[in-house]
């Protein structure tokens, strides 16, 4: 296992979108724009272009419970025309996904780091306090 934090702290982490790894940095830059790396630890979130695959499973689970509950109260409340009520349970869903996409790939970031996909940065040591001269520099 990756991780020491228990998963309470893990799961608050991915609910204010914080990096699983120091909890400080933040996951997105805007609502639709993720960091690539934390900006405090620089642990790369994502290595793979695979791994946005398992956000969307979280993705359709937020679009099917918006989905099943919109049509509750469409269903049972209202007396819509069919066309009507699907075109209004397909805007919910879509709108559902969108609000919660930070949360859905902040959570999924939880998952991999806890899968192990996301490891702690290595620490690299500076001599002196200075970095060490570039190669070919005077």
């Amino acid at each position: 296992m990756a991780t020491t934090q228990p998963n309470s702290v893990l799961m608050r982490r991915a609910l204010q979108r914080k990096c699983p790894v120091c909890g400080r940095g933040d996951v997105f830059a805007t609502h639709f724009r993720m960091n690539r790396t934390c900006p405090r630890c620089h642990v790369v979130f994502w290595k793979d272009p695979g791994e946005s695959l398992g956000a969307m499973y979280l993705d359709y689970a937020v679009a099917t419970v918006a989905f099943l509950v919109a049509w509750l109260v469409v269903a049972f409340a209202t007396h819509l025309s069919d066309t009507l009520q699907i075109v209004i349970l397909c805007a919910v869903a879509v709108g559902a996904v969108i609000i919660a996409y930070p949360w859905t790939r902040s959570a999924w970031t939880v998952l991999v780091y806890l899968s192990g996909g996301i490891e702690r940065p290595r620490m690299r040591a500076i001599r002196g306090g200075k970095e060490p001269p570039k190669a070919g520099a005077a």
